[in-house]
């Protein structure tokens, strides 16, 4: 796997994880491709979801061995919550469609879904075994994708995947890790955030990609799994090691109008399905991947370098 000869085509390249992984399947040896609204760059190609003839065009042209579909609108905030369905769900429909009409069938198409589908569970684990409850318009734009995408098993090798949350440098800022680090990287004194009491995993984007990479390879289609490593973090955890990493300790405001009422507590993932299929896989601790946020903040927040999507 990995051969010059071997194309993936990746919706959404010029986003936070399109862009890392982009450079990871290309130091394997993958030609990659992919699509953006605005390109900017060697093998992107400017498209919008909405527009499924596109999606046609460039398939024909290409025919990609594999597409991986991460375009989406992804911030759980967005103010428009129609924007969710055209993009999120539609979107995929597009996509699917685009690869169905594809005179090649590719080897894997992998969806992008997201571990919001899941809502609020009584249970501390989530597992793939669980009937989704998504709790918001993100979750329910992509359980509706999930939903629609199990009708082109029979046409195309689906496989999608539910990521629970994951970080890393470059990531923007309205994302609330990256706000954390900027936050104590530009030395202020306080910060203003929502609910208090989440849970979450924080997982790094190297190993996200390194996932990715291995679903690739394998045999597995016509199924969903959960991309996580079963690790909770508290939000106050994260203040806690980057007191720590920047050897202050910063004032805690929350802010009403960050507090969300829907927001889900907890969401931690069941890595059990997916360690059988990729076989386990190296996490990097928290503490490693807020350093490298933080480094980056402090060298590139001010550079035109910083590019953040």
């Amino acid at each position: 796997m990995g051969r010059v000869s071997e194309r993936v085509f990746i919706t959404g390249i010029e986003g936070f994880t399109g862009r890392y992984l982009k450079e990871y399947l290309r130091k394997r040896g993958f030609e990659v491709f992919g699509s953006a609204l605005r390109a900017k760059g060697e093998n992107i190609f400017e498209a919008d979801l909405a527009d499924s003839g596109r999606f046609r065009e460039l398939f024909a042209e290409l025919s990609p061995d594999y597409i991986i579909h991460l375009g989406a609108i992804s911030f759980v905030a967005h103010t428009d919550n129609t924007d969710f369905y055209k993009t999120n769900t539609i979107g995929t429909l597009n996509i699917l469609e685009a690869a169905s009409a594809m005179e090649k069938t590719p080897k894997k198409v992998i969806l992008a879904s997201s571990a919001a589908v899941y809502g609020r569970q009584k249970v501390d684990t989530l597992d793939e075994a669980l009937c989704p409850k998504p709790a918001n318009h993100y979750g329910a734009s992509k359980y509706a994708a999930e939903t629609l995408a199990a009708n082109y098993y029979d046409r195309l090798p689906v496989l999608t995947v539910r990521p629970f949350n994951y970080t890393g440098p470059s990531q923007a800022e309205h994302f609330l890790v990256p706000k954390i680090v900027k936050h104590y990287a530009m030395a202020s004194k306080s910060i203003e955030l929502g609910n208090l009491d989440v849970i979450r995993e924080y997982n790094d984007i190297d190993f996200v990609c390194e996932i990715y990479y291995r679903l690739l390879g394998v045999a597995r289609h016509s199924d969903t799994l959960n991309i996580c490593s079963g690790r909770g973090i508290a939000l106050l955890d994260i203040i806690e090691i980057m007191n720590e990493i920047a050897g202050y300790e910063i004032e805690v405001k929350v802010n009403p109008r960050f507090v969300r009422k829907d927001e889900i507590k907890k969401l931690i993932g069941s890595p059990e399905k997916l360690f059988c299929v990729t076989g386990e896989v190296e996490i990097p601790t928290l503490r490693e991947t807020l350093e490298k946020i933080y480094h980056f903040w402090k060298e590139y927040a001010h550079s035109d370098s910083a590019r953040l999507v």
